[in-house]
């Protein structure tokens, strides 16, 4: 009975072990210093290293059911910030957690002339 109980602790043991690795996505978490919105997405300035800042623009057509991008609005105090998926080494999709009070000066707003056009890529190009 004892050897009986051991071998099924153990293969439950693997079989979480397996599991816990079968994640396809890797995600890494970028701080985010400002969030501009605009008609046709958002301008994402956020922290390259430990002194840079990059910027990145999301297309608002990600924002949908199932879409790329995910808009997550809260008040936690280690907002705004982003999470970016990767599947095989390629973007798959990303979450961004943004304030919820567009007034914090966290938020901006693009000029539509400033955003014409920069909107239109299908892929995310982040520098690290």
């Amino acid at each position: 009975m004892k050897r009986a109980t051991i071998i099924v602790v153990l293969i439950a043991i693997l079989a979480c072990a397996v599991a816990a690795d079968s994640s396809a996505f890797y995600p890494v978490r970028i701080d985010v210093v400002k969030v501009y919105s605009h008609a046709e997405g958002f301008l994402v300035l956020y922290r390259k290293g430990s002194s840079d800042v990059a910027s990145v623009y999301i297309p608002a057509r990600w924002f949908v059911s199932g879409g790329k991008a995910e808009l997550v609005r809260g008040q936690d105090s280690s907002f705004p910030y982003m999470t970016v998926f990767y599947k095989n080494g390629q973007f798959d999709h990303l979450r961004l957690y943004v304030l919820a009070d567009q007034t914090d000066l966290t938020w901006g707003i693009l000029s539509p002339s400033e955003g014409k056009g920069k909107f239109d890529s299908d892929d995310l190009k982040l520098e690290f």
